[in-house]
């Protein structure tokens, strides 16, 4: 018994070595020489075969760029080239391969985790006010409170939390200036950036007592994060909500599923199909914010956004205002490796509770209204502040 292991070990191991140099050369003998062996188990060795005749050629192409090729490129480089061909052959736009830095910034994107002095704002009266520090970030540590107005960046006066978001971020380590106004005096202060984990939600105050809340991607803590930002609203007596997801452009599917769970009363949310046709509903429970409610919504609310979107819409729960959105109604599942790498696949196709499909179409808003790019003011915030207050007259 000892002996025949131990010729089988020598077997296996001449085998591999045949099996390697022939990947090598091309391959293509590999079958016949070891077709009547005889020794090996019939249905590990048709797999070592399926799998030597899978990949032989792959490895011949290898072999041939290393070894001939005017140009050199890593191994590394050549098998990330291979993985993200594999996943191009889906034509999907949605499916991805991630090399390990792809697969971090790729996280740190949608959990909002950037370098930069840790705050949250808003345009508020065509100002950028902070209305978030983060406890002990950099902008904490500097000085910065909710409630100042950003007036300048490095000496520049910027309109939109988009300039600004892009004013401030940058290498951790690095100073940036920022001038701000707190009650009518203006001070500069010298942030130092830092690896800073973004908050998703940033809820305040709007004239007529209405609560905002603005959802900037749906992160790993999304849900908590809109549950705490509800919670403190709440404490104002707010006489209605406005949630806004415009230029959202999605996140976790089941942070989605969260917030719309704290919106809802017990019904159907959304539901999936595979690639069988199997369909998995996800509902929500028994409870709801009872509070009139309005959503923002615009050409770049996606995924995850247009999930609640269609989940309020379709239950009659709150109105949406703006324009038609994105339309991606997929979902993606990551799958991540030893190496940091990351696959980001396709897998399954979400409706709306009614069966609407969103994917390529959109949720249409209630009320459409367009936000022309000369515009003074939010025409869209203002439409949905109008219908909070109709509702509670």
């Amino acid at each position: 018994m000892i002996h025949i292991k131990k010729k089988n070990f020598i077997l296996l191991l001449v085998v591999a070595v045949v099996t390697t140099v022939l990947a090598m050369t091309g391959g293509f003998l590999l079958f016949c020489k070891v077709q009547n062996v005889g020794l090996i188990e019939g249905s590990k060795y048709k797999q070592m075969v399926e799998i030597n005749n899978k990949y032989a050629k792959l490895y011949a192409m290898q072999y041939k760029i290393n070894h001939e090729g005017l140009k050199k490129v890593s191994e590394e480089t050549e098998m990330d080239a291979v993985y993200k061909g594999l996943v191009g052959s889906l034509k999907d736009p949605y499916s991805e391969y991630f090399t390990a830095r792809e697969a971090q910034e790729f996280d740190n994107y949608v959990n909002a985790s950037f370098y930069g002095i840790g705050v949250m704002i808003a345009e508020e009266g065509g100002e950028v006010q902070i209305t978030q520090v983060q406890e002990d970030g950099p902008a904490d540590l500097a000085g910065l409170k909710a409630g100042d107005v950003i007036t300048a960046v490095e000496g520049k006066h910027y309109d939109t939390t988009k300039e600004v978001k892009k004013a401030v971020s940058g290498k951790s380590g690095t100073k940036v200036k920022v001038t701000y106004r707190r009650k009518g005096k203006e001070k500069t202060v010298s942030v130092t950036r830092g690896i800073v984990s973004g908050i998703t939600c940033n809820g305040l105050m709007l004239k007529g007592n209405i609560a905002y809340i603005r959802i900037d991607t749906f992160g790993e803590k999304t849900g908590k994060e809109f549950q705490e930002a509800v919670d403190k609203l709440k404490k104002e007596d707010p006489k209605g909500l406005i949630i806004d997801l415009r230029n959202n452009r999605g996140g976790y599917m089941d942070q989605g599923l969260k917030v719309a769970d704290i919106l809802l009363p017990e019904c159907t949310i959304a539901f999936t199909k595979d690639r069988n046709g199997k369909r998995t509903n996800y509902n929500s429970e028994e409870g709801a914010l009872q509070l009139p409610c309005v959503l923002l919504v615009n050409e770049n609310t996606a995924s995850a956004s247009e999930l609640l979107a269609a989940a309020v819409k379709d239950n009659d729960a709150g109105q949406l205002v703006g324009t038609t959105t994105y339309g991606k109604g997929v979902v993606q599942s990551e799958y991540k490796y030893k190496d940091g790498s990351a696959l980001k696949l396709t897998t399954a196709e979400y409706f709306s509770p009614k069966g609407h499909r969103i994917n390529g179409k959109g949720v249409k808003p209630d009320v459409e209204v367009d936000f022309p790019e000369d515009a003074t003011e939010d025409p869209q915030l203002k439409k949905a502040m109008s219908l909070v207050d109709a509702h509670r007259k």
